[in-house]
């Protein structure tokens, strides 16, 4: 749709009863221009006519501040603030109105909804006995008390401490003005932002939510209580914050770009790519916004784009490594293993100097690939790319080497049977199942998938996911793991992550459908959780594989170099992210769900 279509059809929804259809529309529009003035306006008068005035005013002031020729947008502010009993306020914005030339005459019905109240609060006051004067002296000298402020002096003080990165000193004043001063905000902003940088996330989360509840019209305390949200997983609360900040101030490209990363990070990468787009609309030269737009058309499978978006982001900012890098796995993936080597030479990451190796070995240059595998071991690397490439290589060149990861991998291959220790179907079954039935849910392109979807984002993320045991369950069958394991002196046992984070999506597949042979690259270890496996009509069908060597060689290797694992409907298997893995394609006309995640080390 044009904008114009869509207004025209949101109008015509509204005109009849629709509202929810109405709003969706208008909403739609300000996605693309976010200050557009009958989008704004409109959504202010569905959330009058549902008496939600404080939704209702910032939709009014930026369609005023859009557009201050339209009558219409003064008589529906007018008409708000009236209805929400903020009498001086209209008052204001009439005497506004009138100097901006409107016909006074389309403003007496509203100066006469102000005038009897406030000349009715003057009638009233005068009756007041003494007694009641003195309450009325005492209510004013306490609500003085709570609406004291600071000294310009005390705020200023406080704002060099946190902008000077004095945080110790920030903190005390900032606490010492709450103490003093508990209904004003800045002191609580401030100390928010304080415990947000000394990694106290529970304590920030409550001094923003208290600077929201003191300030409900300060976008930027709407913006940092998204921050935080965002920072403890509460994505969905997170992305209501960024929208609630966005109605206050839509011009701002940062809170749209934060909210796309939410957005992504939910799955929602339609919606996510929307925001970057406004982002980017709002702020043409928003580096980041242009890279993270990359990432999310990425993986919706739009390469093409992607590949224009990070490039945009490399021309605006030349050094920007995650920009290089992303481009150079682009490259990578689609074959260009000479232009990927040059994306990760000039980026410099951890992450280039992984695909950069791989460069090598792809493009056969075993000198290069030796040199650049003997350089990251002996500066004391250890990941599942290295393990992975100590056993192709060797067969590939016939070279052996110590392997930094896992000497053994298939011998560290674990599997339990889930559905003997929990309530499998409520926790497991029941959840995966309104997953897949959710239509807000996204899905990614995944290009060693056969016959089969696989949801976007992080599934952990997911409010449906989030509010469940299953990650505490996962967590819990991996510290298992590592114990039972402990005494071994495999470096993917050694050098254990002290902290890590569990990252998972689920994969619905077709009749026929398979996985190609893969590693995670980011991972430390795998995982796969089995839903639902079809009933067998053969004996290895929808059969998980991990094997030593990646698709080129997978063939080459005997029975020895491969462990095939029967699975079924509740099944839990844990391996190396060393070891490759694939899935042996099945005919039954059930679907077969998996849940499959991996451990990622933190720093």
């Amino acid at each position: 749709l044009t904008i114009e279509q869509a207004l025209q059809q949101g109008v015509t929804a509204h005109k009849e009863g629709k509202l929810q259809d109405a709003e969706r529309l208008y909403r739609a529009i300000l996605q693309s221009q976010p200050l557009h003035p009958d989008a704004n306006h409109n959504l202010g008068v569905l959330a009058v006519s549902v008496n939600n005035i404080n939704a209702a005013l910032p939709f009014f002031e930026c369609a005023l501040k859009a557009n201050p020729k339209i009558e219409q947008f003064w008589l529906s502010y007018i008409h708000a603030l009236i209805k929400d009993n903020k009498f001086d306020n209209a008052k204001e914005v009439i005497n506004q109105a009138v100097q901006k030339g409107f016909n006074q005459e389309k403003l007496i019905p509203l100066k006469a909804q102000i005038v009897p109240k406030l000349q009715t609060g003057k009638a009233n006051s005068g009756k007041l006995n003494n007694e009641a004067k003195n309450k009325k002296k005492q209510k004013s000298q306490k609500h003085n008390l709570k609406t004291r402020s600071p000294s310009s002096k005390e705020l200023k003080a406080l704002q060099a401490h946190f902008q000077n990165t004095r945080y110790g000193e920030a903190e005390k004043l900032a606490k010492s003005l709450t103490q003093k001063f508990p209904n004003h905000q800045f002191g609580w902003k401030v100390l928010g932002a304080v415990y947000e940088k000394t990694q106290r996330m529970s304590e920030s989360l409550h001094a923003n939510k208290k600077s929201v509840q003191l300030a409900p019209q300060d976008f930027a305390a709407h913006s940092n209580l998204g921050n935080i949200l965002k920072l403890l997983s509460r994505l969905d609360e997170s992305e209501a914050s960024y929208r609630k900040a966005i109605t206050l101030k839509p011009e701002s490209a940062e809170i749209h770009y934060n909210l796309g990363v939410t957005l992504r990070a939910l799955g929602k990468l339609d919606e996510a790519a929307a925001s970057y787009r406004r982002a980017i609309i709002l702020k043409p030269k928003f580096a980041e916004a242009h890279f993270n737009l990359g990432v999310t058309l990425q993986d919706l499978g739009k390469f093409e784009e992607t590949e224009a978006s990070y490039r945009k982001a490399i021309e605006l900012k030349t050094y920007f490594a995650q920009a290089r890098c992303n481009l150079g796995i682009l490259l990578y993936k689609s074959g260009k293993y000479n232009l990927a080597a040059e994306q990760f030479e000039l980026s410099a990451t951890y992450q280039s100097r992984l695909y950069a190796i791989q460069c090598s070995y792809r493009q056969d240059d075993k000198a290069t690939f030796y040199e650049k595998y003997d350089n990251l071991v002996a500066q004391g690397e250890n990941n599942a790319v290295l393990g992975s490439l100590g056993f192709c290589s060797e067969l590939k060149y016939g070279v052996k080497k110590s392997n930094p990861f896992c000497n053994d991998p298939l011998k560290y291959v674990a599997t339990s049977d889930l559905t003997t220790q929990y309530d499998f179907d409520s926790i497991f079954i029941k959840v995966a199942s309104d997953v897949l039935k959710d239509s807000s849910v996204s899905y990614r392109e995944q290009v060693y998938l056969t016959n089969g979807v696989q949801t976007a984002g992080n599934i952990f993320a997911l409010p449906k996911v989030f509010n469940t045991d299953i990650e505490s369950i996962i967590r819990t069958e991996i510290e298992k793991y590592r114990i039972h394991f402990q005494d071994s002196e495999e470096g993917f046992i050694r050098d254990w992550p002290n902290s890590y984070k569990i990252y998972g999506w689920l994969l619905c597949m077709q009749s026929g459908g398979k996985l190609a042979p893969h590693i995670h690259e980011i991972g430390w270890m795998t995982g796969s959780i089995y839903i639902n496996v079809p009933p067998k009509t053969k004996i290895d069908n929808g059969n998980l594989v991990v094997c030593l060597y990646d698709r080129e060689h997978v063939l080459e290797a005997d029975k020895n170099q491969q462990n095939i694992i029967d699975v079924a409907t509740g099944s839990m298997c844990l391996f190396p992210a060393s070891l490759h893995h694939y899935t042996i394609p099945f005919e039954e006309k059930e679907d077969r769900i998996v849940l499959a995640f991996d451990v990622i080390p933190i720093n």
